[in-house]
């Protein structure tokens, strides 16, 4: 028995996965459009200039926010009896990977400020915090948390079945 998460060719590539962020939810940077197309085309005045140069500050700094969430990613969680195997990439690079034992580790989804974020813990330590980044999103996320926990439930249950 195994619990396999691989991520896709997309995933692996940190613009790949921006670009499914942007996909996504397109309707986050419809206002970074509508005040690039509002300054090239100009009958306007000196300040609404200065509203609008502001206004796009703003939406800059929210996206280079996104774009510093989507730095790490899971690669891959394998769960291989009791062992599991996190490997976590930084941009497009492995950073590190995690070795553990099956019934330390716990998954969460938890909402801050509206946005999922998909909490990989041991023992009241967290190891990883996922993002909503490129194929990731809630209903993924939860897919995936209960798709683990049923792993882990057959896996005590074959415990017990076998006496150890």
């Amino acid at each position: 028995m195994q619990f396999n998460y691989y991520s896709t060719k997309s995933d692996q590539s940190y613009l790949g996965r921006v670009f499914l962020l942007v996909k996504r939810n397109y309707w986050l940077f419809l206002p970074d459009i509508i005040i690039f197309m509002i300054l090239i085309f100009p009958p306007y005045t000196l300040r609404e200039t200065y509203v609008l140069i502001g206004l796009l500050l703003i939406l800059l700094v929210r996206d280079i926010i996104l774009l510093k969430l989507g730095v790490y990613h899971i690669s891959k969680f394998l769960v291989k009896g009791n062992d599991v195997n996190i490997c976590i990439l930084r941009k497009n690079k492995i950073h590190r990977e995690i070795n553990e034992w099956l019934p330390d580790i716990e998954l969460e989804v938890k909402y801050i400020n509206g946005m999922p974020i998909l909490f990989i813990s041991k023992r009241n330590e967290v190891l990883f915090k996922q993002y909503p980044i490129g194929r990731w999103s809630a209903a993924k996320m939860k897919e995936f948390v209960d798709s683990f926990y049923d792993y882990k439930k057959e896996q005590a249950m074959w415990k017990i079945f076998k006496g150890q």
